[in-house]
C-alpha cells in the first residue's frame, strides 16, 4: 500500500521524536569531536611551548581532518533543524531553544542539556584557540628575531633595509684571485 503523501497528526510525534534523536545524536558526535579538538589545541599549545614542530605539524594534520568531520556534522546539524522546525510549525530557521519548546518532556531535556554543554565546549575551544594562536604568534616573531640576529651576524656588508633592519637577502661570496 502506499503512504499518505502527507503524514497523519498521530505520525507527525513519531517523525518529530526521531528527528529529535537525529539531532541530538548529531549535538553529541559535535560534543565528541569538540572534545577531540580541545586536547589537540591543549597538545599544540605543549608543543609550541617545547618548540616541537614536528609534533606541531602532526597536530595540525589531525585538527583539519577534525574540523572537516565538525563542518559535515553542522551541515548535517542544520539539515536536521530546519527539517524538524517545519515538522514542528515552526519557520526553517527556527533557533535550537524554539524547537525544543515544541518537543516532548524527555526530548526537550534532553536537548537542552546537549546544547548546553556544546556551547560551554565550544567557547572553551574559542578562549584555547585564541591562547594557541597568541602563543604561535609570539614563537614566531621569537624565531624571526633569532634568524635577524643569525643573519646580521652573518652579512658581510651590514646593508639595512628600509625598516632600519640588515637586510636580508642571498649571502654573495666573492673572492679576487691574486697570484696572476
Amino acid at each position: 500500500m502506499n503512504a499518505p503523501a502527507h503524514p497523519s497528526s498521530a505520525q507527525r510525534p513519531a517523525q518529530s521524536r526521531a528527528s529529535a534523536a537525529r539531532l541530538i545524536d548529531i549535538l553529541e558526535s559535535s560534543h565528541a569531536l569538540y572534545t577531540q579538538l580541545l586536547a589537540q589545541i591543549r597538545a599544540r599549545r605543549d608543543a609550541i611551548r617545547t618548540a616541537d614542530f614536528v609534533r606541531l605539524e602532526q597536530l595540525e594534520n589531525s585538527e583539519q581532518v577534525i574540523a572537516a568531520k565538525l563542518a559535515l556534522l553542522d551541515q548535517d546539524r542544520t539539515a536536521e533543524v530546519a527539517a524538524l522546525a517545519v515538522r514542528l510549525a515552526l519557520a526553517p530557521g527556527a533557533a535550537l531553544t524554539d524547537i525544543a519548546a515544541r518537543l516532548g518532556e524527555q526530548e526537550r531535556a534532553r536537548l537542552d542539556i546537549v546544547r548546553s554543554e556544546l556551547r560551554t565546549l565550544i567557547e572553551e575551544t574559542r578562549r584555547e584557540s585564541s591562547i594557541l594562536r597568541q602563543a604561535s604568534d609570539r614563537l614566531s616573531s621569537h624565531m624571526a628575531g633569532i634568524l635577524q640576529t643569525v643573519h646580521s651576524a652573518m652579512a658581510h656588508a651590514k646593508v639595512y633595509s628600509r625598516g632600519g633592519r640588515i637586510a636580508v637577502g642571498q649571502n654573495v661570496v666573492s673572492s679576487l684571485d691574486i697570484r696572476s
